[in-house]
């Protein structure tokens, strides 16, 4: 017999009935034999107010409920309703909660029967999904969802979901539904009984085979054919001008020959040709991508070699492989094979996850996440963790997933054929283009056992990112968080968590001994207690130094301030050298045993072996950071107010990193092509060889500036009633900075990013903003405030025709906002670095010592490249116009003011008033 499900949803005046809020519309879409059989949907009259708010939410206003009956009226049809049925909503604790407080206010019985949260339901059944709102959902289902928040649409568009689920549910193989319902009882709703119907459906015929999926060792899995790669003849590279444009034709009808595109990919076919080294900077709208992306692919197949192709963000190698290359096979007159190849970590270990899911340990997090997983394996073909839509739990579990060097032999062995990471690699060395990124790329050339980069022949895009991220991936990290998490996995005995596993499995192979496990918990609970100490201290130097609540960055150097932080850290590496010496102990007893463990200790062991590597890395980085630093890197704490000890972060990094980088390993290389839209200062491209470290080495240096024509695209403002930023206070700067924007947003009707230099500014002028209450008809986003990550606010902001974006830090590259949706760009200061942020004090300090400006030769021309960065956000293409807003007078009038408009494309600086900035940009835009 097949369930009812009664699928509901509410609009209301607040989230609370026990507040006072009431129902304004109730619906109900009911489901028979999987089937829509019925509807009802009615407004109730709230008897208060329908604030603004929840009218402009939903649409729904007073006069629509005034003659609309009270609960109480349909209080007797909305229970008939439910009756026999099963609960469904999505978000379905508001709804339920919401009424049974009405039912019972009215005096009915509140429901008892079973719930089904289809927001929960998406998680695990659509594991990659970008998020779960109901409307996103029914996007990427195809669904119309006519009027949203409003309930009777939203409850007929979560019925179409309940279905479109339970069509998934029965398309998965029997083995993974036995598997989903055996986790499904940790979950929130009675998702087990959705799951044990569609069993009972599979199990009562045959089970057809799926030729996509195959099965092993319990797991249903994407079947993944390896790719053949045919030879052909491959023509001789295009030297000519007239047929590269005919090449490039072939994807793009409409394509405008670039003289400096076509440059491009001669200098860096030639530096592949000729073994040599080449920075090239090319402007907005050249066609980087596909400037270096044809060179290298003719390179590639010619010489059997294959190039890799580094980025810094995430963004870029996604555009790269779902676009720039598509469209490059397009052109080509061979087949290319490029490939996407992350870090170890990125992958998840089969043989982990299977000896997973026989551990009867789970919580609600960990019991959903392999919940997703176990569905994610049925369409994945990479194993990627960034495919996946993992709750903060679900990616801490992930931590005990994800593949490593450290996996045994007899675990790992029986899945080695299928093992993600390996087959990435193998798949990787046989490609002809390596799509990577900085950190995995200097990782893979330091190691041992280092294979992709073996051919020699490298691409970095986003080289300008190079420098920070080589010094990031020779520093160290660590934070409160991690340290915490890391050792409550490890637990004492009492806790019953990995020490208790590992202690279960060696006492077996010895007499119990109770002492030694007095001990091990003497031990570790003595090293919670210094850990605690020493972030406290730490805590507490932080707040005598920092100067407001804002995120702040402090360096630890030998004076004073950090003296006790010695004392205590001494006394915490002798406890964690008892925890690993105690620890290490009952590992080897296991390992060297003759059966080292059985079938599912194996997981726990591996482990215990990771967790231990972690100890040992947490005592080196504290050794370094307060007993023995080292001379040639620069020690760093960043502390969070709002959190004390527990967002106290360490990190570190060598003054010099790049440099290391590139003599040791980078300058092996038969040819690196350094490339980025600005890597040039005052036409020089010597601040960014110093940064590397290569100012004497014979590197081929090309600029191609963009072929747009900024003087008819482009206006530049300066207000001039701003403030002074060095001769007036913070408040006073902020309120004039909001004021500006306020009226520049009016005339360009949204539209508008705002960029700041730090997170305090941002949150100051945001909230003047706000406050002000001149722009209730916009939509404002802020970076830190709203919520969700770069690319969500990006798509959030381009969603709405009123809309301004408050970025800073990421939001100054890597945006990619073409038409009107970015027609106003603000800058509320030049971006030039604290003086007294740790590494721009310790690069300056160096300068200095060596009789060098460090404002000049590198304060100054760091903000500049910043600058030009923040710059190329406003015009993407050929058709697109903007104003660019500049609220820092400085540019102006300081004598450094003249090389930051000099930095920019010839274009059109006007300095304006008030009313002459309306004027001027209601007119361009």
């Amino acid at each position: 017999m097949t369930q009812r499900y009664a699928v509901i949803d509410l609009e209301t005046t607040g989230n609370s009935p026990k507040k006072g809020d009431r129902i304004i519309q109730f619906a109900a879409v009911i489901i028979e034999d999987d089937n829509i059989v019925d509807e009802y949907s009615t407004y109730i009259r709230p008897e208060q107010s329908i604030s603004l708010f929840i009218e402009e939410l939903t649409g729904i206003d007073n006069d629509m409920v005034k003659d609309a009956p009270v609960f109480e009226e349909v209080a007797g049809k909305i229970f008939s309703i439910l009756e026999d049925s099963v609960f469904v909503a999505h978000n379905v604790l508001f709804d339920l909660s919401f009424l049974k407080e009405e039912l019972v206010r009215s005096g009915y019985e509140p429901f008892y029967g079973s719930a089904i949260d289809t927001v929960e339901l998406a998680k695990i059944l659509k594991p990659t999904s970008d998020g779960y709102k109901l409307n996103q959902l029914a996007r990427e289902e195809k669904l119309e969802h006519a009027r949203p928040h409003r309930a009777d649409s939203d409850a007929y568009v979560t019925a179409l979901l309940l279905l479109e689920f339970k069509k998934k549910l029965k398309s998965l193989p029997v083995m993974t539904l036995k598997q989903l319902y055996k986790h499904s009882f940790s979950l929130k709703s009675e998702i087990s009984e959705m799951i044990d119907e569609c069993l009972s459906f599979k199990l009562a015929q045959p089970e057809k085979h799926n030729p996509d999926l195959e099965t092993f060792r319990g797991l249903a899995f994407r079947k993944i054919d390896g790719e053949s790669h045919a030879e052909s003849e491959i023509p001789d590279y295009p030297m000519n001008e007239e047929e590269k444009v005919k090449l490039i034709a072939r994807a793009f009808p409409l394509f405008e020959k670039r003289n400096g595109q076509l440059n491009m990919m001669d200098n860096i076919y030639q530096s592949f040709q000729s073994s040599r080294h080449c920075i090239i900077e090319a402007g907005t709208g050249i066609g980087k991508s596909l400037g270096y992306l044809l060179p290298a692919a003719y390179f590639a197949k010619s010489r059997r070699k294959n190039i890799i192709v580094s980025t810094y963000t995430l963004q870029l190698q996604e555009q790269l492989l779902h676009k720039e290359l598509p469209q490059l096979k397009k052109i080509l007159p061979f087949p290319i094979h490029a490939v996407l190849l992350k870090g170890r970590g990125n992958y998840l270990s089969l043989a982990k996850f299977e000896r997973s899911l026989r551990q009867k340990d789970d919580n609600y997090e960990t019991s959903l996440t392999k919940m997703q997983i176990l569905v994610w394996l049925t369409e994945t073909e990479t194993g990627d963790r960034d495919e996946l839509h993992l709750t903060s739990g679900g990616q801490l579990f992930w931590e005990r997933l994800q593949s490593d060097e450290f996996t045994y032999q007899g675990l790992q062995l029986p899945w080695q054929k299928r093992d993600f990471y390996t087959r990435a690699r193998a798949i990787a060395e046989k490609a002809d283009i390596i799509i990577t990124n900085h950190s995995f790329l200097m990782a893979d050339l330091i190691s041992k056992n280092s294979g992709v980069a073996g051919d020699g022949y490298l691409i970095l895009d986003e080289a300008h990112h190079f420098e920070k991220a080589a010094s990031r991936h020779l520093g160290r990290r660590l934070d409160y968080i991690t340290v915490k998490t890391m050792l409550n996995r490890l637990g004492t005995y009492e806790q019953k968590q990995l020490f208790y596993k590992i202690e279960k499995m060696a006492s077996k192979r010895r007499k119990t001994d109770l002492p030694l496990i007095k001990t091990f918990n003497a031990h570790i609970s003595d090293f919670f207690y210094e850990f605690e100490q020493l972030f406290y201290f730490l805590a507490r130097q932080a707040e005598k130094l920092t100067k407001n609540g804002s995120p702040d960055r402090l360096p630890i150097d030998s004076n004073e301030n950090w003296k006790q932080a010695s004392f205590l850290t001494e006394r915490l590496i002798q406890n964690l050298n008892s925890v690993m010496f105690e620890l290490e102990n009952r590992i080897n007893l296991v390992k060297n045993s003759e059966n080292p463990a059985g079938k599912n200790s194996l997981f726990y062991l591996n482990d215990a072996e990771v967790l231990l590597k972690g100890i040992e890395d947490i005592k080196q980085t504290l050794h370094e950071f307060f007993i023995k630093r080292n001379e040639d890197s620069i020690y760093w704490l960043d502390y969070t107010k709002a959190g004390p000890h527990q967002g106290i972060s360490l990190s570190s990094q060598p003054i010099s990193g790049s440099k290391i980088l590139w003599d040791e390993y980078f300058s092996r290389q038969q040819s690196v092509i350094m490339t980025s839209a600005t890597l040039s200062v005052k036409q020089s491209f010597a601040f960014f060889k110093a940064q590397l470290g290569i100012e004497d080495k014979p590197i081929l240096t090309v600029s191609y500036p963009s072929p747009f024509n900024y003087k008819e695209k482009v206006k530049i403002l300066v207000p001039s009633a701003m403030p002074d930023v060095a001769s007036c206070s913070k408040d006073e700067f902020a309120e004039a900075a909001a004021n500006s924007i306020i009226h520049a947003a009016k005339a360009a009707k949204g539209r508008m990013m705002v960029l700041f230099t730090s997170h305090d500014m941002l949150r100051s002028v945001y909230q003047k903003v706000k406050d002000s209450g001149s722009l209730q008809e916009f939509t404002l986003f802020a970076q830190g405030i709203s919520g969700g990550s770069k690319m969500k606010l990006i798509r959030n902001f381009q969603t709405f025709d009123k809309a301004l974006l408050f970025g800073t830090t990421s939001l100054w590259e890597g945006v990619d906002i073409p038409g009107e949706s970015l027609s106003c760009l603000a800058i509320v200061r030049l971006p030039f670095s604290p003086p007294d942020e740790p590494v721009t004090a310790a690069r300056c300090s160096l300068l200095e010592k060596r009789g060098i400006n460090a404002f000049s030769a590198y304060s100054l021309p760091q903000a500049i490249l910043r600058f030009r960065q923040g710059f190329g956000r406003l015009i993407r293409t050929s058709t697109d116009r903007g104003i660019l807003l500049i609220l820092d007078k400085r540019v102006m009038t300081s004598r450094y003011g003249r090389e930051f408009q000099q930095s920019l494309p010839p274009a059109q600086w006007l300095e304006v008033t008030q009313e002459e900035m309306i004027q001027t940009i209601e007119k361009w835009i």
